[in-house]
């Protein structure tokens, strides 16, 4: 189902989905319109609708995963018609003749785009009390619409149009779509905008009410927790960080890479028709006595660029016509895109700063006082435009020459929107990445950041509790200067939105940060004996990991410093994490990490306010990202458990994701029947496996057998070069692999200590223990080269045995053991081992009518929300209409939501059950003594 949604968004879409029709050319020529004087004649339509749909399939083809090439012809033909038969667009009015206006067709072409969208928004869209919601009941269930488009949607279940919206929404940004379906029903006056931002409520009345009690955010990463429209407004504004668009890296799934030029293009499109727009609204309010003097007042687009820069600014007047009226395709000089957009910004606008909003409300200033974003109203005001004049042919130049021009500008928004937020179109954290980093570092870190940041995920009414996950910086003042920006940008953000000087005891969401510790790759030139305790610059040269180590250590001592020197802080400090690619540090680098950040000698039970009231003082939580992102299933699972058993977990810290637990093993095997992965990364998991079965009170003799036998293979090919076969033991190399979670330099000193304080140094290496030797192999590079080479590795019925057996003993460990499993279903489908949102891991793990799995607990969140463009809050209606899909009834499904929502709130790091008044207290001794303690020294 998820395959022909995707492919059928892509079919229905291409003519703005991103650069690579912008122009429109290739589509005007199939209907017989070229920039030349002459219409195009059969064969050269023949020749031009053939090209285009060449063009049309290689562009689906890197995006969806069609059953064939007549699959995409069919969507072409049921979406497109004009586009495939040369007498369903004469019928249809799409054909240009000759003596018409040369731009005949466009019109029709534009208003085709919307009726697509209208359908949707129409299927899709909803009110309710106030807000946009999810139209989760079957379309036109009484039949008195004849839809065009989406008439599949009559045979759509509420799961299967989930499946749509979910799809479609991190497609293209659905603001578009919501307001034409606003401007389609009469909503056209710009307030009806007011607290309307980005996302549409998915639950169902029933289960908004159960919402509403309150969510809790337990697992979002704090450079994400913005959304596509404020960096989209950033953008457009300029207010972003420099060279970030110089350094902006498309993926494969762009269709242009010129990106800064793109991107002023937009800014520049955008100016230019919210001040025509400005001009046609003032036109409107003008008392004239005709329909004709209503006509003749108007210009339309290109002769209002003509009259205001002609002669003002030539250069941007050309730049314009070139690309607007001649359909130029490239885009201009990055310089002479910017020099024509401060010329307009100083002429006609009072915004001599970048905006700290948006020009929008600037050049519309009677919409200031509307809470909604500047696109917005922008997108309001184009299509309050449209609904005006589409119905007056004497207004087609008008509407042609106005929604070339808006096509153009949507379709750099969309193609910017796909670079910025992830499909589900290939897995793992690699791809994830550049996502991320391409919705992460355009934001400027001004002094409204955090503020920002805050009032987006405070959009979500229904939130309670959210935890912030950001990086621990390796100086302390760092760490305070950002802690203290985000609890003053917390409070001003009450004053001013809640207004807890007025009323204390107000509801509101109370916050607390999880820092992170950031996992990332070390080189394999390593050679243990080099090291020297007394000489910092062998570390890194010396022990594979040793210095990453060694620097987490200290951030970690960091984090525990300032939760002693500022005591009240505590309570805002609440967890610590690792995150980031799970393949590039592996869990034994992180055990005496987390070690150090448990040491008692950090905590203490009570902590004395400047006042000297007496108060409890909040521990430090543990989580971490494990089981997210792995090569073999068997690795995902031997991640989780390392983290469990070495980290140390306790009941009520939290393991990331944990995909691996809910992964359907058959179907992972069938569609990994072999796979590649380093020789040592595949020994370790064996070596965890047998240390489990050892354990175990049964096992069968066969699957023994091939794991001590295949154990026995790898081992050689690693070591055999200087330890015999014989000696190979197993339980030695388990004892080694055991040994690998301890701290690196101890362990490389006690190496040291040995060899120079025994009798004959140079013979030490010949003799010393197999233990020693094995263990000092993880830090030589010659057996490091090895470890990391690639094998193939068949998931034969064998191994599928195994993964089995260790999938079940962890799911009962972690429920046993009380670890809560933070579950992001968006951001598990994107990258995870996850065919579709509804096969999350949770499903397993609270698999209906599965009593055994009940006890494992799970918390459900975002995530991400600007790369998968969604909140708390609809993560779990996602999960509701998961298991209504799954056959649970509705009563049934809402009381599990219930017990969903409520484990979110129990089981976040922010604990305590002071009263509202006794938190406000809290957070202005904390700011204070932040303040006190954050200056330099």
């Amino acid at each position: 189902m998820i395959n022909k949604i995707t492919l059928l968004i892509n079919v229905s879409l291409f003519p703005f989905q991103n650069l690579r029709f912008v122009d429109h050319c290739e589509i005007l020529e199939v209907l017989g319109y070229t920039s030349g004087t002459n219409t195009v004649g059969k064969k050269g339509r023949e020749k031009a609708r053939k090209h285009l749909h060449t063009e049309i399939q290689n562009e689906i083809l890197r995006k969806a995963r069609p059953k064939s090439i007549d699959e995409i012809t069919l969507l072409l033909q049921k979406f497109y018609p004009m586009l495939c038969d040369d007498e369903e667009a004469e019928k249809n009015g799409f054909r240009f003749q000759s003596g018409e206006s040369s731009t005949a067709p466009e019109k029709k072409l534009y208003l085709h785009y919307f009726k697509i969208l209208e359908e949707f928004g129409n299927a899709l869209i909803s009110y309710r009390d106030g807000d946009v919601v999810f139209k989760y009941w079957k379309n036109d269930i009484n039949h008195d619409k004849k839809w065009r488009f989406i008439d599949f949607m009559e045979q759509y279940s509420a799961p299967h149009k989930v499946h749509f919206f979910h799809t479609i929404s991190r497609f293209i940004p659905l603001d578009l779509m919501i307001i034409l379906h606003f401007v389609k029903n009469g909503l056209l006056d710009p307030i009806q905008l007011h607290e309307f931002y980005q996302h549409v409520n998915l639950a169902d009345a029933a289960l908004d009410d159960i919402l509403r009690r309150g969510v809790a955010e337990n697992h979002i990463h704090a450079s994400a927790a913005f959304n596509f429209s404020i960096l989209w407004q950033a953008v457009m504004n300029g207010r972003i960080e420099t060279d970030y668009l110089k350094k902006f890296q498309p993926n494969h799934l762009s269709s242009d890479k010129n990106v800064e030029s793109y991107i002023l293009t937009a800014r520049l499109l955008r100016f230019i028709m919210t001040l025509y727009l400005k001009d046609q609204e003032e036109g409107d309010n003008q008392e004239l006595t005709s329909r004709e003097s209503f006509r003749s007042s108007r210009q339309h687009l290109f002769d209002w660029i003509k009259s205001q820069f002609k002669q003002e600014d030539p250069d941007t007047f050309y730049l314009l016509m070139d690309m607007l009226r001649d359909r130029k395709r490239e885009f201009a000089s990055i310089e002479r895109l910017t020099q024509a957009i401060d010329r307009i910004r100083l002429a006609f606008t009072e915004v001599r700063e970048i905006e700290e909003t948006d020009f929008i409300f600037e050049i519309f200033p009677n919409t200031r006082g509307i809470n909604t974003y500047g696109e917005n109203v922008f997108l309001h005001f184009a299509l309050s435009y449209k609904h005006r004049i589409e119905n007056d042919p004497m207004l087609k130049e008008h509407f042609e020459q106005f929604f070339r021009t808006f096509f153009w500008y949507l379709s750099i928004k969309n193609e910017f929107y796909q670079q910025v937020t992830q499909p589900t179109v290939l897995h793992g954290l690699d791809f994830f990445r550049g996502y991320f980093s391409r919705a992460t570092d355009g934001l400027a870190k001004s002094q409204d950041y955090y503020k920002t940041m805050l009032r987006t995920l405070f959009q979500n009414r229904y939130l309670k509790k959210v935890e912030l996950r950001i990086s621990i910086q390796d100086e302390l003042q760092k760490n305070k200067q950002i802690l203290l920006n985000i609890l003053k940008s917390y409070k001003e953000i009450l004053q001013k939105d809640y207004h807890i000087d007025k009323d204390p005891q107000v509801d509101f969401p109370v916050i607390g940060i999880v820092y992170h510790l950031i996992k990332k790759t070390d080189n394999l030139s390593k050679d243990l004996w080099t090291y020297d305790e007394e000489r910092d610059h062998t570390l890194h040269k010396s022990l594979r990991f040793g210095k990453l180590q060694e620097q987490y250590i200290k951030q970690v001592q960091h984090l525990q410093e300032l939760r002693s020197e500022v005591p009240m802080a505590t309570n805002f400090i609440i967890g610590l994490d690792a995150a980031s690619l799970e393949n590039n540090t592996p869990v034994q680098v992180f055990a005496p990490v987390f070690e150090e950040a448990r040491d008692s000698r950090y905590d203490a039970l009570r902590i004395v306010d400047p006042q000297g009231n007496i108060l409890p003082r909040q521990s430090l939580f543990f989580t971490f990202h494990a089981g997210e992102d792995f090569r073999h299933l068997i690795s995902g699972l031997r991640r989780i458990d390392e983290v469990l058993r070495y980290c140390k977990l306790h009941a009520g810290d939290r393991i990331g994701h944990g995909i691996a637990l809910g992964v359907n093993i058959s179907e992972w095997v069938r569609h990994n029947p072999l796979v590649v992965l380093p020789r040592g990364e595949y020994l370790d998991n064996l070596l965890w496996v047998w240390g489990v079965y050892s354990y175990a009170p049964k096992i069968q003799m066969e699957t023994l057998v091939y794991l001590e036998r295949t154990i026995d293979r790898i081992a050689v090919d690693l070591f055999g070069d200087f330890i015999s076969a014989g000696d190979l033991r197993i339980p030695v190399l388990y004892d080694v692999y055991e040994r690998r979670f301890k701290r690196i330099i101890i362990e490389a000193e006690k190496l040291r200590y040995e060899k120079e304080n025994s009798a004959d140094p140079q013979e030490y290496e010949r003799t010393m223990k197999l233990q020693d030797k094995l263990y000092i192999t993880y830090h030589q590079e010659k057996t490091l080269r090895r470890m990391e080479e690639p094998i193939y590795v068949m998931t034969n019925e064998i191994e599928q045995i195994m993964m089995n057996d260790m999938q079940d003993y962890l799911i009962r460990k972690v429920a046993a053991e009380g670890i809560v499993i933070e579950v992001n279903p968006s951001s598990n489908e994107a990258i995870g081992e996850i065919d579709s949102v509804f096969g999350n891991q949770l499903f397993k793990l609270q698999a209906a009518g599965n009593p055994e799995l009940g006890n494992v607990l799970v918390n459900v969140n975002s995530d991400d929300p600007m790369v998968f463009n969604t909140n708390v809050s609809n993560e779990l209606v996602y999960m509701y209409y998961g298991m209504l899909q799954q056959g649970m009834g509705r009563e049934a499904a809402l009381d599990w939501i219930e017990k969903l929502r409520k484990a979110g709130m129990d089981t976040s790091f922010i604990r305590g059950s002071q009263s509202k008044k006794q938190y406000l207290h809290i957070l202005n001794m904390t700011i204070s003594a932040l303040e006190t303690y954050g200056s330099p020294r």
